[in-house]
């Protein structure tokens, strides 16, 4: 038996399915988190698939169902209404300066502005997100998706020099602010992190979110079970076995 290959750093559910990677399916997991929440903080230590998490969900609120053929999401009642979706990846930002982040932050937001075919003219951060939320719900006439990997890497990458890391905590405050003063153009909204939002102290304007860190219900959504591991991976237990004699 041929063994599909395994995806190691690949973090893009895409390139995983259709380059033919083994993908454990965690897609009913999924499903259940997005028909049953609307605002969801989940961390977890880095390397555990925080990232593959979001491109998942990415690829479903865009509607892309034959992307999941085979999968167990693809048979299942979700209805595969096209969202258009906001993604942010925090841990990109450089963090040499408050300045850099400034910058870091509103590149990022510019770039999805291309990518939904907007043109919004300001260059402070938390405007221009506010923004984007607002024309992006106005041009796709649909409720907005927003997803941001790693919300805490700027906090993070900041704690050997204290004064600067709590500057950089208030201007993620205010930034994340945005998503809550945007409640009723929002269909669905997620934060990802290796920290608890409750301690990082940005959190105080959005405090609508959902902490499912350690939530049984969510248990199951990344990492590798005993039975997934029998399921998916005997072929590789065997080789190893015959290497290691």
């Amino acid at each position: 038996m041929k063994l599909k290959r395994l995806p190691i750093g690949i973090q893009n559910i895409r390139e995983i399915l259709e380059e033919g990677y083994l993908y454990v399916d965690k897609t009913e997991h999924i499903y259940r988190l997005i028909t049953e929440n609307k605002y969801i903080f989940l961390s977890r230590p880095r390397r555990f698939g925080k990232s593959l998490l979001i491109s998942t969900i990415e690829e479903i609120f865009k509607g892309n169902r034959e992307l999941f053929k085979g999968l167990w999401i693809y048979d299942s009642d979700y209805d595969w209404v096209e969202y258009p979706v906001i993604k942010l990846d925090m841990s990109n930002i450089s963090m040499f300066s408050t300045e850099a982040l400034l910058k870091g932050l509103l590149k990022q937001i510019l770039f999805q502005e291309r990518l939904l075919g907007l043109d919004i003219e300001d260059d402070i951060p938390q405007m221009v997100f506010d923004t984007l939320i607002k024309e992006t719900y106005i041009k796709y006439n649909r409720k907005v998706v927003i997803l941001i990997d790693e919300y805490d890497a700027p906090i993070i990458n900041a704690l050997e020099d204290v004064e600067k890391a709590l500057k950089v905590r208030e201007i993620m405050r205010e930034f994340y602010r945005v998503i809550k003063a945007n409640d009723e153009y929002i269909k669905f909204a997620m934060l990802t992190g290796v920290s608890r939002f409750s301690r990082a102290g940005v959190f105080s304007a959005l405090n609508n979110l959902r902490d499912i860190t350690i939530q049984p219900d969510y248990a199951l959504m990344l990492g590798i079970t005993q039975e997934e591991l029998e399921r998916y991976f005997s072929g590789y237990k065997e080789l190893l076995a015959k290497k290691e004699d």
